[in-house]
């Protein structure tokens, strides 16, 4: 290794220690090695280290010079091992980590991968959202067009900020859309099962699905809701909300709403009690907070819908809060909601 890879080596470890194995809720936390136009731009600015679960271990694989952008900067190679699960890609085994280092001024910093694996992509302006896609990618405006009026027609029905500005990034596959951020797996997802992700506090959407592609309404959602949402919200409502209101994985609310029909009459035992207290897929957990919001609405509108994301984080919290929203008991809740989740099934079958 020469002197200056092997700089470059100890900038890498120095960032990795202050992390003290905590990524992804140290993904924004202030650093003297990481380019400062990127911590200003991106206030959760470790793009990759976000979606890296707890306790994961970092093994350095390489560190060497490479062209990028017309430029020659170093590529950083670490594999983090871990056995932990969680969503995405933090329920791998392991994952790939690609970051690269900059001359700033006289010394090494580190920067994402994104500008430079992005830097050759064509972009176009539509409204507040900034679209950016590679040179092949089929980019649709009528798409983008639609996502913008959904986009406003959502923060105007709650009462929420529009959209001021958004980077949009369109990607092939799931897998593609993880590469760009820096994130590189031993599974490939293809086409499936997660389809985007969205970083509101970096103004920030990647769509991995191309049968979504511009209009990832889930995503979308997600960006408009994020000034109510999530401290004291439980995940039922945070990814049920979005659901009722854009679908999920590429299905709108009501195909959503067949397959959660589907599944409960083939499991009659499950309820939104055991959905709320066990461990179900998003498949279902996605849907079966759709059709909870959208019992909500009927009761109370959009007030309703909006007082979930208040309603507390943990299972008793929002039983309470929905009995006296509701002014129904629990049990009558679960009965209401197993009954609207049927109906739904019911309602949209073709």
């Amino acid at each position: 290794m020469s002197p200056e890879a092997a700089s470059v080596y100890r900038v890498w470890q120095r960032y990795l220690a202050s992390k003290n194995g905590e990524w992804s809720v140290n993904a924004g936390a202030p650093s003297i090695d990481w380019l400062q136009s990127e911590q200003k731009r991106w206030p959760m600015y470790d793009l990759a280290s976000f979606y890296i679960p707890h306790g994961a271990i970092p093994e350095i694989v390489s560190v060497e010079r490479t062209e990028a952008c017309g430029r020659s900067e170093y590529r950083i190679l670490t594999r983090f091992r871990s056995g932990n699960r969680g969503p995405g890609v933090s329920s791998l085994a392991a994952v790939n980590v690609t970051v690269y280092a900059v001359r700033d001024a006289d010394r090494w910093v580190l920067a994402n991968a994104l500008p430079f694996r992005t830097c050759a992509w064509r972009r176009a302006a539509v409204g507040p959202i900034t679209y950016v896609f590679a040179p092949g990618y089929p980019y649709d405006a009528a798409r983008a067009r639609r996502a913008v009026a959904f986009s406003d027609s959502v923060a105007s029905a709650f009462s929420l900020p529009h959209l001021d500005s958004l980077t949009y990034y369109l990607t092939t596959s799931i897998d593609e859309m993880y590469e760009i951020i820096g994130l590189e797996s031993d599974i490939k997802y293809g086409s499936g099962p997660v389809g985007g992700l969205a970083q509101p506090v970096n103004h920030q959407l990647f769509s991995g699905n191309p049968r979504i592609g511009e209009e990832y309404r889930h995503e979308l959602a997600h960006l408009i809701l994020a000034p109510i949402c999530c401290g004291g919200t439980s995940y039922l409502v945070s990814e049920g909300v979005p659901t009722w209101l854009g679908g999920t994985a590429g299905m709108d609310f009501a195909t959503a709403a067949r397959g959660l029909g589907a599944f409960l009459a083939d499991n009659p035992a499950v309820s939104l009690d055991s959905i709320l207290s066990g461990s179900y897929d998003n498949a279902i957990v996605y849907p079966a907070g759709a059709v909870l919001a959208d019992l909500v609405f009927e009761r109370g509108g959009v007030t309703a819908v909006k007082g979930l994301f208040n309603a507390g984080g943990t299972p008793t919290d929002l039983r309470s809060s929905l009995e006296r929203q509701l002014g129904r008991p629990w049990r009558a809740i679960l009965l209401d909601w197993r009954q609207r989740a049927m109906a739904l099934a019911t309602r949209y079958v073709r």
